[in-house]
């Protein structure tokens, strides 16, 4: 939505409401009952009589369904028609009167993050202040580490990664220039075995490290997935290899902390999807495929083992493409819907092998692949009906080759710009919210012995 918002330059507008549970009313039949608090008297309430609750609390399991339930029904009030394919959507066709185009809301809970044209923008928030208490908001330039230009929307979380680097002492690192190193096999054989190994590592706090780097690479740093990836095979008993090479990747992140994933600036928006796999790479030939999709930048990316074994690269090829394939149905979906007939059939995905385009448009090498389980299969149908074209790309300009296999430097580098990260130095005076809940900051101390 904000990459449709960069290419359209419509307005952005943050907000949220205030006490958003207390709104809610309790379903018919879902009784819940209160005592008074000590040292309260209520007019009329007998002694042993208990009060009857009619609206919603904090702390009630009902409180956030009902919320969203009030939410929903207020927005359809207004004229705004709910997704089918993501419910924290919501949008409504403008008339010419209203300036045209398509009005969005996309809600977290009890953020909203408000898309308009300038003309309809004050409607859209006079009609929320008339059923909501919101707010002051206003135009979105700084949220969640999101640095907002026009015609174009940068998502950076530079202030996220510098307190991570700080909190654990790694914000004086020496920088390297990827995030894994290729030659550097990781294995469980190199996880804890002796007892000093054990104690070693109840000093490191790899799991919950890991999930600060999880944050990053779901947000804004598909660079680091495949990496990040990796890590949490072993988050169960990690040795001191992989405390190592869970260093490096805060290692790259120092020294790329400035990177930002922008979209938009085209006027002529193109999903593009981009999918790959490491084929035969892992000795239990369980594969791992990924997939990279673009709207002038990436908006949807993943990296994931696959529980199956392969026989064929071309089997963990094609297994890849059927997943990419589930994730373009569904963005296509969803964007058909809220911005009708934008986006262009076929939606264009590339591969890097021959054999699994050649797969997915009939059933050719009917002798190696007959025991391919029909679910995988799932691709061919909507390349025969036109919705996919899977399209061959070398594998030196693969976007998703990225997130399956560690990369030197200069073809990382190479990818994770036209993914869409650059360099983006801030000022010194941005002022950031801060993308994560506040805790205290705790700075640990590293061993020598794994440093």
């Amino acid at each position: 939505m904000c990459a449709i918002a960069a290419i359209e330059d419509d307005e952005l507008v943050q907000t949220d409401i205030k006490s958003a549970f207390l709104y809610g009313c309790m379903e018919p039949g879902e009784d819940v009952y209160l005592v008074p608090p000590k040292g309260i008297t209520l007019p009329g309430l007998k002694p042993r009589q208990v009060l009857k609750l009619r609206a919603c609390l904090y702390g009630l399991k009902q409180a956030g369904r009902q919320w969203y339930q009030k939410l929903r029904d207020a927005l359809r009030q207004i004229g705004f028609t709910r997704s089918q394919f993501d419910h924290a959507v919501f949008y409504q066709r403008l008339s010419p009167a209203e300036g045209s185009g398509t009005a969005t809301i996309f809600c977290h809970v009890d953020d909203m993050g408000l898309k308009a044209n300038k003309k309809y923008m004050p409607h859209l928030i006079a009609a929320l202040r008339s059923r909501f208490k919101l707010s002051k908001g206003g135009q979105i330039h700084y949220l969640l580490g999101m640095h907002i230009e026009k015609r174009t929307i940068s998502f950076s979380q530079s202030a996220y990664i510098n307190r991570i680097l700080t909190r654990y002492r790694f914000d004086e690192i020496r920088t390297v220039t990827t995030p894994m190193d290729p030659n550097v096999a990781l294995s469980k054989e190199q996880c804890t075995t002796s007892e000093r190994q054990q104690e070693e590592m109840k000093n490191k706090p790899y799991r919950e490290a890991l999930g600060t780097l999880m944050y990053a690479s779901v947000g804004t740093r598909p660079d680091i997935t495949y990496a990040v990836s990796t890590l949490a095979k072993f988050s169960q008993n990690p040795g001191p290899t992989h405390w190592t090479a869970l260093k490096r990747v805060f290692a790259y992140l120092c020294g790329t902390q400035h990177y930002t994933l922008t979209l938009g600036g085209n006027s002529s928006p193109i999903l593009t999807g981009y999918c790959d796999s490491d084929g035969m790479s892992h000795p239990d030939r369980h594969p791992i495929a990924a997939y990279v999709f673009t709207i002038g930048g990436a908006i949807s990316w993943s990296s994931k083992r696959q529980d199956i074994v392969c026989l064929s690269t071309t089997e963990a090829e094609y297994i890849a493409l059927t997943h990419a394939a589930k994730e373009a149905i569904w963005l296509h979906h969803l964007l058909d819907e809220v911005f009708p007939k934008r986006f262009k059939l076929p939606i264009t995905v590339y591969s890097d092998n021959q054999g699994a385009i050649a797969l997915s448009k009939d059933d050719r090498f009917h002798t190696r692949t007959k025991h391919i389980d029909i679910r995988f299969h799932f691709v061919r149908q909507y390349v025969e009906d036109g919705t996919l074209s899977i399209t061959y790309l070398p594998t030196d300009r693969m976007l998703a080759d990225a997130l399956t296999k560690a990369l030197a430097g200069p073809q990382l580098t190479k990818l994770a710009g036209a993914i869409g990260l650059q360099t983006y130095k801030y000022q010194a005076n941005c002022a950031f919210l801060v993308d994560m809940p506040a805790r205290p900051t705790r700075r640990y101390q590293q061993s020598t012995q794994s440093s």
